[in-house]
């Protein structure tokens, strides 16, 4: 007879699948966990940066949207960009009051991303007041940086200004070695020198030259940089996305802004340029809307700019593209209001966005160089 074994009694059925659940090898799931982790700690800590420094975080992440994700948010920064700064130079040529400009451009950015909270269409910042606290220092120079520039614009072409602004790594190696106490090597001072003398040599020819224009756009270069740096210094464990940073800097900024423009410009000297605008303009209806537009378009185009940003692209891939993005403004800006140029002044200008280039290359090459010594020491 043959023997067939009798199923196990339902008292010893779970017993027997313990033990051989036990006997199964466990390598693989320990494994997959473990390769798990440095992903998971890496999206938490991009999340957690602020977009200052967002794309540091990102450095090693692939794209989560695609190429043709990422290639259609770069289409519309640089088209929203390009936008902006025809509209904001057009509006500052009628209405040379780039105070009253600015705060109003900060209003309309915060009033744009209270809709959005409101309809749900982007979450709605978790900030206590000690998050305002600390994010209050960095709005300050985001406000400098965005008025300064703002009066730039109001005093030479707006292709000058850009090529100016081109000069900002310059001072953030400067301010960071000083502030953060960082150190480069040799080949990022290099990369420097292009800037600096590509910017030196456009300002040879150029018509629209005013000394108060060249340093309203150099301290909107320092304002800039030190919004960066003490992003990286204090926010590094903010739980907010860029779109919403961004938000909340231009909300704090509306109350540095406000009261100095009353104080810089005033409604005595807004009352007569507003009516000389609406007339330039062809009424107010005409009027409304440039400026209505011109404040949509400075959100939209900083809202991109983050949208890039979240896609996890790497730090240098970035700043080219915001080096070339410069190239559009200027090239953009020339053609549109047929500033004059000169061979010089072209010159000039490739000269410093090419240095601009180099030296994101420069510095993403001592960025790995650091990573490789320090995992060596460890």
């Amino acid at each position: 007879m043959i023997a067939v074994n009798a199923p196990l009694p339902c008292c010893q059925l779970q017993p027997a699948l313990r033990q051989r659940c036990a006997a199964l090898p466990q390598r693989p799931l320990q494994q997959q966990r473990r390769r798990q982790q440095p992903a998971v700690a890496a999206a938490a800590a991009g999340s957690a940066l602020p977009p200052a420094v967002a794309a540091a975080a990102a450095e090693e992440q692939p794209s989560r949207g695609g190429a043709l994700k990422i290639t259609s948010y770069v289409f519309l920064w640089y088209g929203f960009n390009i936008v902006f700064n025809i509209l904001n130079k057009s509006t500052l040529n009628i209405f040379p009051a780039p105070w009253f400009l600015a705060t109003f451009q900060l209003i309309a950015s915060g009033a744009f991303m209270c809709v959005l909270w409101a309809l749900r269409l982007q979450p709605l910042p978790q900030v206590g007041w000690a998050d305002i606290k600390a994010l209050a220092p960095v709005a300050l120079f985001h406000t400098i940086g965005h008025v300064s520039a703002c009066v730039s614009f109001s005093q030479m072409a707006v292709s000058f200004a850009h090529v100016v602004k081109a000069a900002e790594p310059v001072l953030s190696v400067v301010l960071a070695q000083v502030i953060l106490k960082e150190t480069y090597p040799y080949y990022v001072w290099l990369s420097l020198l292009p800037i600096i003398a590509g910017c030196s040599l456009a300002a040879m020819k150029e018509v629209s030259f005013a000394w108060s224009g060249f340093n309203n756009a150099m301290i909107s270069n320092v304002g800039m940089v030190l919004r960066n740096i003490y992003s990286k210094k204090f926010l590094g464990q903010l739980k907010l996305d860029g779109i919403n940073l961004f938000a909340i800097l231009s909300i704090i900024s509306i109350f540095y802004c406000l009261p100095c423009a009353l104080v810089m410009e005033g409604p005595a000297k807004w009352a007569p340029m507003w009516d000389a605008a609406v007339a330039a303009s062809g009424g107010m209806a005409a009027w409304a809307k440039l400026l209505a537009a011109g404040g949509i378009f400075y959100h939209l185009y900083n809202q991109a700019s983050y949208m890039v940003l979240d896609q996890g692209i790497s730090p240098v891939t970035f700043s080219v593209g915001n080096t070339m993005k410069r190239v559009a403004v200027v090239v953009s800006s020339v053609l549109f209001f047929k500033n004059p140029v000169s061979f010089m002044n072209w010159a000039g200008s490739m000269v410093a966005m090419l240095g601009t280039g180099l030296y994101s290359l420069a510095k993403q090459k001592a960025a790995d160089e650091a990573k490789a010594a320090k995992a060596k020491a460890a």
